[in-house]
């Protein structure tokens, strides 16, 4: 172990050299190298706010290079330069123009280019290992809109602002700074919101809180995507790698890697997926034919190429060998993929081969990377199913099984936390950062006292003389023994009524009633990906949330100053000057105090700055310590892969290099700047593989006039590579298309050919409802304009969702259809149109082009969008674009359809003609382009044709034609709808049922429901049944009882609702039964319960005898001792009922009863007499029935959890001024035989109700569905006097749809507010 130990030091050594080399990288101030080598990492004050009118600033500004990219470059030198100066123009141009735009007009708003933030106030300084950040305070009243910052763009993590005060307005101070997160919770949700930033020169740190700033924001360009990038072309400067040769001379050489030629034996087995001829032989001897044939592939020599017999048992076609062949043995290879050739497959049984074939495993690991985040997780995802070690840099994916394979994991697994605090250098390394947080705390804490400025710190400063502290001792100019007072104190008798609490600078943030939509002008193609993992603030221990040491700056006290005098006035001057600090003016001696704050503050604010710029220097060590601490565990899990976005290549190129990759493979190559890969050129790297296609998606670019000539800052380097004839291979055949398909991408890749996979019948199935697998729909409607200044058209999108929705009824799945269109506009207006068909899901499978780079479905659609009419004027925006053209016809694998005006794009501009002139060539010559402005559907039924040419022609249709369909339903009932393709026992009948019941009426209800009958003899519901609610005894409310109406598809229709299959719904009928179930009505296999002989009588006996028995088994308690034989223990409702000051009766929510119950049958005749007699004596003023229309409302409890029980014998009366309110309990709305009772009950009651209602609480009512909502507590019933058999209320409560808890439906006109 020690042997190894002493081997391993001179590589810990270099390794630890490489890593910090790149942490502390800078050549500032150098003077023998070039200049572009000697600007700082982030840019100056000076190149965001120059000069304009001097012209060495004006030169400066625009010292562009030209991007010669045509012709090799003069010497590498000037290559790296002219990449360089436009990576930084990119980077800074925009926020330049927008402090120029500040600077000439300061009351300027937020426009399309520029967010202006006000009345910036700095809080306090947030320490943590990631460096100093500075948090402040912002106003948004320049938006004129309320900021979404959840959604937004605004101050994203690594965006670059300029800061300047109020005062000044950039006509002599900006300071630069870096977003440094972007806080939600805490942070920009407060009010004011606040954010925190780092400085990009700590001298330019800003300590007085009292100090307005203001803060610019450019909308476009993202500084953290190019900031990384500068700094490794710096570093590419200085080493020469193997490449050089090919990136600056174009030397088309096509050497071979150096490490292949030292050892060209590899182990290509892994090319072997098959043995011809298997399905004929036994299972073990395939087996075995497969172990041989690997076997003979071990120790391949790779430099003769792959030989053509191993095609037979490869899934790889030939040019797919070519390309693995010319990965696994090229310095510099370039595969191009067209759409479907496979170019990720292909990329990844490289890589098998060239880890399989190293003799120790994570010797040498390969470097991963593509633009964005999705493309990173999709290869890295093959090659850890095939058991690669692998790490993912950067904590943002979004791909939860990724997720397990980052940095932070991988750091738990192989290195304990102990471990890193047994590290010497990290321990060394935070105990200096602690130190200068501490120092840093004691400036603070001198400059911001809590109480007032201990005059000792202003006479040690030199603020005041010694004549003037000693005054402090003398009260009216008489010298005195010192009090018990402290030093404050004295102060504080000096200023006097002069002293005032320190104003907040908590300003009032307006809160708008119109949110901000925050989409960019002209980047609707462009969805725009910021790569958050990328982030300065990221970490990946905590996930991005930021924790350190919060020093918070804040005056506590101040003197009184209202006419804001300074130093700078003569009576302060003069004020000043006097010895004896009691003879100033006590008017003035707040102003006096407040310049010693300020003295006091800028005395220490050298310091300040100085301990800020030793603590980020710190800081900077622990991210190399840090660095170096991976570097160990990504060598002790023997890692194979790493993977992470172009950003982040240059983001962690220092662990990166100190890894001495020699293989780097660059997924979406050509949608890459050539910067983002020429910074990553790590001085180990022997071989550089660019995969992609210079034919789809290019480089995005924020600076317009950057992507023009002579810049050309969109032009990749495979692109360039390739248009200037360097080697490369090209794969050419397709597994994704139908070859009608393939036919229309042919004008683009005239070699492009059909697989045999895509060739099988049944491999490409046709498209149910369709005559024709694609289809161009031409029309001429035209095009609008949304409030973001992004296309959309609206017959066009209502077009699309037609069609959609004719798919769908044709059976074809969601899932299987994609909607692509150039513009944010549309997708919106698309998604629109689809929520108002009320689905219980919409659809949401719509995309920009962009956002679809590398993705595919069976159907794809695609709405063009730009249209002015048959005569223009023609515009193309986005869709002249041919990159993004190739892209958006090139995603189906059955079904394309094009929906567009034809005569725009052909005479928008010659490069619309030239991309959709030959689309539409090939729709021509197939037959399938709609010049008519048509679109053909096939019915499935009759094989009919039907040729829709406006959205409203789709309303007749329901999948089929327009024939009537002429089959019966299985009631027996005609169909007579449309013809359609859903089957008929899928469907309900609309038509009346008018079925006889048992009850000897007919069904009220149409055919395809349950049928139903309102009457006693059918629902089994009579006046004189006890009450014995299920749902109330068990506790819970059977909510699949309450079904609404099934529209089909979402909404009523012609066709009329279908039948789905989920909960059970009783059918009165018997026989199949039906279920509610996403929005529809449904068959069930199961048995509905045959409610039509169910006996509610015999039923109830049931109960009472259950009861009796469960009674009688239980020991004697004499406390709950009832009287078996007269009383039903069954729990009744009641409903006390109120009396207003004019005799109506407010009826509120029942109160069920634990005690009481109602008469068995054989006692009620020998009690009825009884109680008659009582009816017939007792008053009648203030006594109400239990006869009338009544309604459950909110009743006070005595336990949140318990109903409030109430005896039949009792009675609540309780005066509220000058009403009587009488709660008397009722039965359902059923007249109650026991309705009267004795005032000394009554009175007891009251008594007793009293005494348990002192912490009542009120329990909400349960009203399940109801139509109208919950019900306030302080709002009652009305009900007028009427019979019951006239009550509207009692005829609900005997409908047999209705819950059990249900007593009434009320409109809310019924009800009025106490």
């Amino acid at each position: 172990m020690e042997g190894a130990g002493s081997a391993l030091k001179p590589d810990y050594k270099d390794e630890l050299e490489i890593i910090q080399d790149h942490v502390k990288f800078g050549h500032a101030g150098s003077s023998n190298l070039p200049e572009w080598r000697t600007f700082p990492e982030i840019p100056t004050g000076e190149d965001l706010n120059p000069d304009w009118d001097d012209p060495e600033d004006f030169d400066r500004i625009h010292s562009l290079l030209p991007n010669n990219w045509q012709h090799p470059f003069l010497d590498k030198d000037t290559y790296l330069e002219t990449h360089y100066r436009l990576q930084r123009e990119e980077a800074i141009s925009t926020l330049r123009f927008s402090v120029k735009k500040y600077r000439e007009d300061p009351s300027m708003i937020d426009d399309d280019e520029t967010c202006v933030y006000t009345k910036v106030f700095v809080r306090g300084y947030l320490l943590t290992r990631l460096g100093p950040m500075c948090r402040v305070q912002f106003s948004t009243e320049r938006a004129g809109k309320k900021i979404r910052w959840l959604q937004t763009r605004r101050l994203t993590t690594g965006s670059l602002v300029a800061i300047s005060t109020a005062e000044d307005g950039f006509r002599t101070i900006c300071m630069p700074a870096v977003i440094a997160d972007h806080p939600i919770r805490e942070g920009l949700d407060q009010i004011p919101p606040t954010i925190q930033i780092f400085w990009a020169n700590t001298q330019d740190a800003v300590l007085d809180p009292t100090t307005e700033l203001v803060m610019l924001e450019a909308r476009l360009g993202y500084f953290e995507a190019i900031r990384h990038c500068l700094v490794g072309l710096q570093h590419v400067a200085m080493t020469p790698t193997p490449l050089d040769k090919y990136l600056v001379s174009l030397d088309k050489s096509d050497m071979v890697a150096q490490y292949v030629q030292e050892n060209p034996q590899m182990n290509i087995g892994s090319l072997i997926h098959h043995i011809p001829g298997s399905s004929t032989l036994p299972t073990e001897t395939v087996t075995q034919r497969l172990f041989e044939a690997k076997e003979s592939l071990r120790n391949y020599r790779v430099l003769d190429g792959i030989d053509d017999q191993i095609s037979p048992y490869t899934n790889l076609d030939n040019s797919q060998l070519s390309a693995v062949h010319r990965i696994l043995t090229k310095e510099l290879s370039i595969i191009q993929g067209p759409p479907g050739t496979g170019k990720t497959f292909t990329s990844v049984q490289a890589i098998r081969i060239l880890l399989d074939s190293q003799q120790e495993r994570g010797r040498n690991v390969i470097i991963v990377a593509a633009q964005t985040n999705h493309a990173v997780d999709q290869i890295l995802s093959q090659l850890i199913n095939l058991g690669f070690n692998t790490v993912r840099l950067g904590g943002r994916t979004q791909n939860e099984d990724i997720k397990r394979y980052n940095m932070y994991n991988l750091r738990r697994r192989t290195m304990p936390p102990q471990a890193q605090r047994a590290d010497k250098d990290y321990r060394t390394l935070e105990a200096a950062r602690k130190n200068t947080i501490a120092r840093i705390e004691e400036i603070v804490e001198k400059v911001f006292t809590e109480e007032l400025i201990d005059p000792q710190a202003l006479r040690d400063a030199g603020i005041i003389s010694k004549k003037q502290f000693e005054s402090l001792q003398a009260e009216d100019g008489w010298t005195h023994a010192p009090s018990i007072e402290g030093p404050s104190d004295l102060l504080s008798q000096w200023l006097g009524d002069q002293r005032v609490e320190a104003l907040s600078m908590d300003s009032f943030d307006p809160d708008f009633d119109v949110q901000e939509n925050d989409e960019r002008v002209d980047c609707d193609a462009e969805d725009y990906d910021i790569e958050l993992d990328d982030c300065i603030a990221d970490d990946d221990e905590n996930s991005g949330r930021i924790e350190g040491r919060w020093v918070p700056i804040k005056y506590q006290w101040t003197g009184s100053n209202p006419r804001q005098y300074t130093e700078t006035d003569l009576v302060i001057r003069q004020e000043l000057e006097k010895d004896n600090l009691w003879d100033i003016n006590k008017q003035y001696r707040g102003a006096v105090y407040q310049y010693w704050q300020r003295e006091l503050l800028n005395l220490w604010r050298a310091e300040f700055h100085t301990q800020l710029a030793a603590n980020a220097r710190i800081c900077k060590n622990l991210k190399a310590n840090k660095w170096h601490r991976d570097l160990r565990c990504v060598k002790t899990a023997q890692i194979e892969i790493v993977g992470c976005t172009t950003t982040g290549l240059c983001k962690y190129r220092g662990l990166l290099a100190a890894l001495k990759p020699r293989t780097m493979l660059i997924e979406e190559a050509a949608e890459t700047k050539e910067a983002s890969i020429l910074s990553a050129l790590y001085p180990s790297l022997q071989q550089l593989i660019l995969v992609g296609d210079h034919q789809q998606l290019a480089p995005s670019c924020d600076t317009p006039f950057l992507d023009e000539a002579p810049y050309f800052i969109r032009v990749s380097m495979f692109e360039r590579l390739v248009k200037l004839d360097m080697p490369y291979t090209m794969l050419n055949m397709q597994r994704r298309m139908h070859p009608m398909l393939r036919e229309v991408l042919n004008p683009f890749y005239p070699e492009l050919q059909d697989h045999p996979v895509v060739r099988k019948p049944d491999a490409r199935l046709p498209i149910p409802g369709m005559a024709q697998q694609s289809f161009f729909f031409h029309h001429t409607w035209s095009e609008g304009t949304d409030e973001n200044f992004s296309k959309f058209n609206i017959l066009e999108a209502e077009m699309v969702v037609r069609f959609i929705e004719y798919l769908k009824m044709n059976g074809v799945k969601e899932t299987e259809i994609t909607v692509l269109t150039f513009y944010r506009g549309q997708r919106k207006k698309i998604l629109s149109e689809f929520r108002k068909m009320q689905h219980r899901e919409p659809f949401k499978n719509v995309h920009t082009v962009d956002s679809y780079q590398g993705e595919e479905n069976d159907i794809v659609i695609l709405s063009l969008v730009r249209s002015n009419g048959p005569n223009g004027p023609h515009r193309a925006g986005f869709l002249q674009d041919s990159n993004r053209g190739v892209v958006s016809i090139s995603r189906a694998r059955r079904g394309f359809y094009i929906f567009g005006n034809m005569i725009n794009l052909l005479n928008a501009c010659e490069n619309s003609w030239l991309m959709w002139d030959r689309v539409r060539d090939v729709f021509h010559r197939q037959n399938r382009f709609g010049y008519d402005g048509s679109l053909p559907i096939t019915c499935q039924q009759h094989n009919r044709t039907t040729f829709i040419k406006h959205p409203d022609d789709w309303i007749n249709h329901h999948g089929g034609c327009t024939e009537p369909c002429k089959e019966k339903l299985e009631c027996g009932h005609n169909c007579d709808r449309r013809c359609h393709w859903v089957r008929h026992d899928r469907l309900i009948c609309l038509k009346p049922c008018e079925r006889a019941l048992s009850c000897g009426h007919r069904c009220e209800r149409i055919c395809g429901d349950p049928c139903q009958c309102t009457c006693a003899a059918f629902t089994g519901a009579y006046p004189s049944d006890e009450v014995w609610d299920d749902d109330m005894v068990g506790g819970g409310l059977n909510q699949s009882s309450i079904v609404p109406d099934a529209p089909f598809i979402g909404n009523s229709g012609p066709i009329g609702r279908l039948r789905r299959n989920r909960h059970q719904l009783p059918n009165h009928r018997g026989g199949q039964g039906q279920v509610w179930a996403g929005g529809s009505f449904v068959r069930s296999s199961m048995s509905s319960q045959a409610w039509i002989n169910f006996d509610a009588r015999q039923h109830d006996t049931q109960q009472r005898q259950e009861h009796r028995l469960s009674i009688e088994a239980r020991p004697f308690n004499p406390l709950r001792q009832t009287a078996l034989n007269t009383i039903n223990p069954i729990r009744e409702t009641f409903r006390p009922v109120t009396l207003n000051t004019r005799g109506r009766r407010n009826v509120e929510e029942g109160i069920v009863s634990e005690t009481s119950g109602t008469m068995l049958p054989e006692q009620a005749e020998s009690t009825s007499l009884g109680n008659n007699n009582t009816r017939q004596d007792q008053r009648t003023e203030d006594i109400l029935l239990f006869d009338d229309a009544v309604r459950r409302e909110n009743l006070p409890l005595r336990d949140s959890m318990t109903p409030h029980t109430l005896s039949t014998n009792s009675v609540l009366y309780s005066n509220i001024g000058d009403q009587s309110d009488a709660r008397l309990p009722g039965h359902l709305g059923v007249p109650n035989e026991r309705s009267l009772f004795d005032d000394s009950s009554r009175t007891t009651y009251i008594q007793q109700h009293r005494a348990s209602t002192a912490n009542q609480q009120f329990l909400p009512t349960i009203q399940g569905s109801q139509p109208h909502g919950t019900r306030d507590a302080g709002r009652v019933r009305v009900v007028e006097d009427k019979p019951e058999w006239d009550s509207q209320s009692v005829r609900d409560m005997y409908d047999g749809n209705s819950n059990s808890r249900h007593i009434i439906n009320e409109s809310e006109g019924d009800l009025i507010d106490l």
